[in-house]
C-alpha cells in the first residue's frame, strides 16, 4: 500500500447510529456526536419500535421514542451536526437496522453494546453476528460507559486475511485524533521460521506507513488465540479503540457461535470497529 492509497478524505460522511432510549445507549450516543463532530460527519439516528407489543404499549413506545429522537436532533443542533432521525417498527431489530443503513448509504454502522429488553436480544450472540457479517459498511460496537478515545488505538492484523482497508482506517482513526497507535499482528505460533519473518515483515510495513503518515506507532507480533492476546494487549497498552478486519467463519463457528471477533467484542472494555 503506497501513502497514496491511503485515503484522505473522511471516511465517515455518513454514520447510522441505532440507540435504544435505555442507559445501554448513551455509550454510543456520546461516541457518535463526538465522532460527527471530528468527522464532519452526517448523523443518522436509528430508534426501533419491536412490532411483537400489543397496540398500547407501541403507542406509548412510539411516543416516548419521538421524544428521544427529538431530543438527540436538539443535541445535534446545538453542536453543529447534521442529523436525521427515524422511528421505524421492526420485527427484526439486525435486519431493521441493516436496511435503514443501505437506504441512507452509511459508511458506518454504530450500535451499543447492550441494551434493554427487545433490543438487547440484537446486541449480544447470533444477532450482533448478523449486523457484523452482513453489513455492507463498517460497524462501530460500543460499550455503554465509554466517551470517545484519547489514548491509544489498535490495529489489529492477521497475515493470513490482512486487508489494507482496516490499516487505511486505522491511520485515519490515530491522525484525525492525534492518537498513538499500536499495530498487532496475531499469527499461528505452528508456522516455520521463514513464514513468521513475513509476518514481522508486515508488521514493520504497516508502522512504517503509519510513521510516514506522521503517526506514532509501533508493532506488536503475538501468537496465540486472537481474542485472548488482543485483550490482553488492549489492557497492557490502555488501548480505547480497536480496528480489526471481520474473520472467515467456519460451519461450526457458525453453529457454535465462536467467532473470536462476536468474543472480543462482549469482552472488551473499549469500542471496537470491524471494518469492511
Amino acid at each position: 500500500m503506497d501513502d497514496a492509497d491511503i485515503p484522505n478524505s473522511n471516511l465517515f460522511k455518513n454514520i447510522l447510529m441505532a440507540t435504544d432510549g435505555s442507559e445501554f445507549g448513551l455509550g454510543v450516543e456520546r461516541v457518535c456526536m463526538d465522532m460527527a463532530v471530528q468527522h464532519q460527519s452526517h448523523l443518522n439516528v436509528l430508534r426501533l419500535l419491536l412490532s411483537d407489543a400489543d397496540q398500547d404499549a407501541a403507542d406509548v413506545n412510539e411516543a416516548e421514542a419521538l421524544q428521544h429522537m427529538q431530543r438527540i436532533a436538539d443535541d445535534c443542533a446545538g453542536r453543529g451536526i447534521p442529523c436525521t432521525t427515524f422511528v421505524k417498527p421492526s420485527h427484526d431489530p439486525s435486519h431493521g437496522i441493516l436496511a435503514t443503513a443501505r437506504e441512507v448509504g452509511a459508511d458506518l454502522i454504530a450500535v451499543g453494546r447492550r441494551g434493554k429488553r427487545g433490543l438487547a436480544r440484537f446486541m449480544v450472540g447470533e444477532a450482533t453476528a448478523k449486523i457484523i457479517e452482513k453489513a455492507d459498511c463498517s460497524v462501530l460496537v460500543v460499550p455503554r460507559l465509554v466517551t470517545i478515545w484519547n489514548n491509544n488505538v489498535l490495529l489489529v492484523v492477521d497475515p493470513d486475511q490482512s486487508d489494507d482497508d482496516a490499516a487505511a482506517m486505522a491511520y485515519h482513526l490515530a491522525s484525525r485524533s492525534d492518537l498513538p497507535l499500536t499495530i498487532l499482528v496475531v499469527d499461528d505460533d505452528s508456522k516455520n521460521d521463514a513464514a513468521l519473518r513475513e509476518t514481522n515483515q508486515l508488521a514493520n510495513r504497516l508502522v512504517a506507513m503509519a510513521k510516514i503518515r506522521g503517526i506514532a506507532a509501533d508493532g506488536l507480533v503475538q501468537t496465540g488465540k486472537v481474542d485472548d492476546v488482543v485483550l490482553e494487549t488492549a489492557r497492557q497498552r490502555s488501548v480505547d479503540l480497536i480496528v480489526c478486519e471481520p474473520r472467515d467463519r467456519s460451519m461450526i463457528d457458525r453453529l457454535f457461535n465462536t467467532n473470536n471477533i462476536i468474543h472480543l467484542v462482549g469482552q472488551v472494555h473499549c469500542p471496537v470497529i470491524i471494518v469492511k
